[in-house]
């Protein structure tokens, strides 16, 4: 049997289970596929479980290049990536494809073993301490496990998807009290707060005021596509892309003027810019070069859940003097569509 199309044997998993869970919340969310390089125990539960779901599950040679398979499957589908590792030194080989993942914005659902919580007095052979591995390069970590596995795996979906996308490590324990440690401290679970009103204003205003404007095209926008290129017809704006945001607008159009990436080859354009809109775009995108353009510069990101969402940041200190506006990126393109055209 090759190893990239290889099936799960049928296998018997509790309904009420954690694998049965996570696979189940997959599911809801439209993943098709598992990636991994499972061991024992309650990985072949979760691999159980999406055969018995109708998920193909693909064993890969190493971990780190199932979790990448993962994130390209999430980033060509938009549904999250999904895989299987083994506890301790399976998933810390997996930390590169997870910090993939993590700078490219791709949600990804890392399914790990662990050694259970009830028996880590007596067991030491492959325990580490997975939520703080967790939590330095995932979005969060949170342990699977008690009489209610659903609600912590529904959680770790969506926050995976939530934006910024990115991975989040389920730590499958079924000995565990419910949902509980490991989860990342910076989250709430409390939903995004809306859009002001006076967003749109303020974005509305720069524009119209602008005679020289340059939109910048980030990840953030990727899922935006359709609506991107509706809102800028005929708006006569130049277009410059990030590497992962390439294609939104195709190459060919009139309007798409080039890459941009932090470097010197946007510089005649952006030099000559009175207005810089970033739409999606994130800083890890960028080389880190100073940021030191005249013109205004406006970033608008969708909202994050938890904290973030009540006007923090998303960016820290990059984009020197940007104005950066949380706000739905469907809203600041009605703004866009409305607003004046460019020569």
């Amino acid at each position: 049997m090759e190893a990239s199309t290889a099936r799960a044997a049928p296998h018997a998993v509790a309904a009420d289970s954690g694998a049965a869970a996570i696979v189940a919340a997959l599911a809801v969310a439209g993943t098709r596929l598992v990636f991994g390089v499972p061991g024992g125990g309650p990985n072949l539960d979760v691999v159980g479980a999406a055969a018995a779901a109708g998920l193909r599950f693909v064993l890969a040679h190493g971990e780190t290049a199932a979790t990448i398979m993962a994130a390209t499957c999430a980033d060509l589908t938009g549904a999250a990536g999904a895989v299987v590792v083994t506890r301790g030194p399976g998933l810390a080989s997996a930390v590169n494809g997870i910090a993939h993942a993590a700078l490219d914005r791709l949600p990804v659902v890392v399914i790990a073993d662990t050694v259970p919580a009830a028996d880590a007095s007596r067991i030491s052979h492959q325990r580490i301490d997975q939520p703080a591995l967790g939590r330095s390069v995932a979005k969060a970590a949170i342990t699977v496990g008690g009489p209610r596995p659903g609600e912590a795996a529904a959680r770790i979906v969506q926050l995976a998807l939530a934006p910024p996308p990115g991975p989040v490590i389920a730590n499958m324990d079924a000995s565990a009290p419910g949902l509980a440690d490991g989860a990342d401290p910076d989250d709430n679970g409390t939903p995004a707060a809306p859009a002001d009103a006076s967003d749109a204003s303020f974005l509305a205003g720069a524009l119209r005021a602008a005679r020289r404007p340059v939109l910048l095209l980030g990840t953030g926008a990727i899922p935006r596509t359709a609506a991107v290129r509706a809102a800028l017809a005929g708006r006569g704006l130049p277009v410059l892309h990030t590497y992962r945001a390439r294609g939104i607008l195709p190459d060919a159009g009139a309007d798409a003027a080039g890459l941009v990436t932090g470097g010197t080859m946007e510089w005649p354009l952006l030099s000559a810019a009175d207005l810089i809109l970033g739409l999606g775009v994130d800083e890890a995108e960028m080389i880190p070069a100073r940021w030191d353009y005249p013109a205004r510069t406006i970033l608008v990101t969708e909202p994050a859940a938890g904290p973030a969402a009540a006007g923090g940041s998303a960016y820290r200190g990059y984009f020197t003097g940007a104005t950066a506006l949380r706000m739905p990126l469907a809203r600041a393109l009605e703004v866009l569509a409305t607003g004046p055209g460019h020569d």
